[in-house]
């Protein structure tokens, strides 16, 4: 199984937009991966998470196969993580050429701006181009040979969302929890519906906070929690490999990537970053 980070950054990217602060001119000066924008990744060159405003960009960027991709799961509707309106470009005839049929999934908020976009003709002339399919937590879904179950997400309600445990064709399991604070008992109950995972992404929005960071997102500290929390019910093990990501400039206190790395390595995390490939 693989996973690339396209993006790794909350909202607001890093550095922020218009943003003067320690962090972000520090990270404009230092270049390299100090420099991230929105969250975005992609699985096994088949499976999209995410699709921001950034995607035009991580497509330039990163140059991967819009004909390999055949679904894309959506964690919420906020515009960081699903910006509707560039699915215009998709399913317009004029926009975009020979494009392949992509199956969309995400929470009602997100699947009712995909139907809004679908069943617009002046935006739409083709819906045939894509499918859109409501997710409920607790949803467990089978997508020729992935397996994908939805689980509840602690973080704005109105944007309905949620965090994928995925299960490759080979049996490989990957859980990308983004956009949520700590886990709950019915969270833990929904992902056992796969079983032990291989590799966890986990939500460090609050990066060196040393307090709270419980709800809506998550820090170093309560990573920690969620990590021991996982091993303790059997769905991790010494062999699962931990990234952080989702990182604000606002939690940075002026800190760079390298130090980030020091701080992640007492936890014995991984830091992400734009362009980050990991196999297992």
């Amino acid at each position: 199984m693989k996973i690339k980070y396209f993006g790794t950054a909350a909202y607001e990217g890093i550095p922020a937009l218009f943003c003067q602060c320690e962090s972000c001119r520090r990270a404009l000066a230092l270049g390299g991966k100090n420099l991230r924008t929105r969250a975005q990744a992609l699985i096994d060159d088949e499976v999209l998470v995410d699709f921001n405003a950034d995607t035009v960009a991580h497509y330039q960027k990163y140059k991967f196969d819009w004909t390999k991709i055949k679904y894309c799961l959506i964690t919420h509707s906020h515009s960081d993580h699903f910006y509707p309106r560039d699915l215009s470009m998709f399913v317009g005839r004029y926009y975009t050429h020979n494009v392949p049929h992509i199956d969309f999934y995400g929470g009602k908020s997100v699947y009712d701006k995909i139907e809004e976009i679908i069943h617009d003709e002046s935006l739409c002339p083709d819906p045939t181009r894509l499918t859109a399919t409501e997710v409920k937590p607790g949803d467990l879904l089978t997508l020729n040979g992935y397996k994908v179950v939805a689980a509840d997400a602690d973080h704005d309600p109105e944007a309905t969302p949620v965090i994928y445990g995925i299960e490759n064709k080979e049996g490989k399991r990957l859980l990308y929890a983004h956009d949520t604070g700590c886990f709950t008992d019915k969270v833990i109950a929904d992902l056992k519906k796969l079983g032990r995972f291989d590799f966890v992404s986990l939500d460090c929005t609050g990066s060196f906070n040393p307090e709270g960071w419980e709800h809506g997102h998550m820090s170093f500290r309560t990573d920690a929690l969620m990590k021991d929390w996982l091993i303790k019910e059997g769905l991790t093990d010494e062999k699962t490999i931990f990234v952080v990501n989702h990182f604000s400039h606002n939690a940075f206190f002026g800190h760079d990537h390298e130090e980030l790395c020091a701080e992640a390595a007492k936890y014995g995390f991984v830091v992400s970053y734009d362009g980050l490939e990991i196999e297992f």
